[in-house]
């Protein structure tokens, strides 16, 4: 009767139910995207980004003076001689058309690219949190599933060692029957040891103190992935947010090197100056002057500067497209190899299910019946319970 108890325990699908609340991954990875660091960085870099394309692209503040010219250091001679003034001057400076409208563009493009990084980081933290409640769910399990085969195998010890007891059994029994005892409570103790650094890594993640309780993962059921791997490169190519920041930086480069070959036309400088020789003191005869100025700054020493600047626009033009190329190949690899992991684990999942499950399952009844009847050894069955 012991035995039949026992064949029932191991072939039962039924789980106690959870001491602990259980904790969704839905309700993780929202609390990761208000809460999670990084992510708070990124988003604080593309809000700051979109702040520079007005800035960049509006003209440069002008200069305002004021002076006075005196023509004796014994006295002060404004409006009483024609040289002597006091005045007010202004002056700005205009860059080539076409030149702050580039500077503008740049920065959007900046701005788009980091927009697209802060997509990329959301999605692959959520994606480690993901992978980390997974590994915790599967942690949690092994906990509950190798307690209740130590607990199976310690009733096992108690009938070998009351068999030896009557002399029906033999010392051996015993003590393999222990030895497998201390395996599962070695085994407990490592599996606890994973579950807490990967509830430590959840905790980062979520931007959580050190201790705050988790709960216990909800139950996971297995979900179908219905996209070919086909399929799945012609979405990285449309959808992937690394994709397109890189793609936006290459745009960017672009608008780079058209502004680097503006570098060798000049920008203009205009200058008003308005000069009071005295009136306001109501003295002297003279009359107010004023006077403008227009100025070219020419790119003088172009072969040292200029030039430099277009190959260095080059070259980083070059890099963009590189590293776009660079991170489309990863991507790919990263895809085909998650695929055939998840297609391989699909596999396995119906092997164990169908095939290596329902065998042993048979081979342990076929066991415990032998060993009943005296057919087959202790160790023989300790073997099948193990399976």
């Amino acid at each position: 009767m012991r035995l039949v108890l026992i064949l029932i325990a191991i072939t039962s699908i039924g789980l106690d139910a959870f001491a602990e609340e259980s904790t969704t991954l839905k309700s993780l990875v929202d609390e990761a995207l208000s809460n999670n660091p990084e992510i708070k960085a990124a988003r604080a870099k593309w809000e700051a980004s979109t702040k520079r394309p007005s800035q960049v692209s509006t003209l440069p503040n002008p200069t305002i003076g004021v002076n006075y010219t005196n023509v004796r250091f014994d006295k002060l001679t404004l409006g009483k001689d024609d040289f002597s003034q006091v005045g007010v001057s202004a002056s700005w400076e205009f860059p080539f058309p076409g030149k702050l409208s580039l500077k503008g563009k740049i920065a959007e493009e900046e701005a788009k690219a980091d927009e697209q990084f802060l997509e990329a980081t959301m999605r692959r933290v959520i994606a480690d949190l993901k992978g980390a409640y997974y590994d915790w769910y599967l942690a949690d399990k092994s906990i509950e599933i190798t307690s209740k085969n130590k607990e199976l195998i310690e009733k096992f010890v108690k009938i070998a060692e009351t068999k030896y007891s009557v002399g029906k059994g033999i010392q051996q029994d015993v003590i393999k029957a222990q030895v497998e005892v201390s395996g599962f409570i070695e085994r407990l103790e490592l599996l606890n040891q994973k579950k807490e650094i990967i509830e430590a890594k959840i905790r980062s993640i979520l931007n959580r103190p050190p201790d705050f309780p988790l709960g216990k993962p909800e139950e996971v059921k297995k979900s179908e992935l219905g996209l070919s791997l086909d399929e799945l490169y012609k979405l990285t190519e449309t959808k992937s947010p690394m994709l397109k920041a890189k793609s936006d930086l290459i745009e960017r480069n672009n608008k780079a090197l058209e502004l680097a070959k503006k570098g060798y036309l000049p920008d203009f400088m205009a200058e008003f100056d308005w000069f009071d020789r005295g009136k306001f003191t109501n003295e002297g005869p003279f009359a107010d002057m004023w006077q403008v100025r227009v100025g070219f700054i020419v790119p003088l020493y172009f072969w040292r500067k200029e030039r430099f600047g277009v190959e260095e626009a080059m070259s980083q033009l070059k890099e963009a497209k590189e590293e776009y190329n660079n991170t489309n190949l990863n991507l790919f690899f990263d895809v085909k190899d998650k695929y055939i992991t998840a297609k391989t684990s699909e596999k396995l999942l119906g092997l164990y299910s169908q095939g290596i499950i329902p065998q042993a399952t048979l081979s342990l009844d076929s066991a415990i019946a032998g060993y009943e009847v005296g057919k087959i050894d202790f160790l023989t069955l300790l073997d099948n319970i193990v399976t």
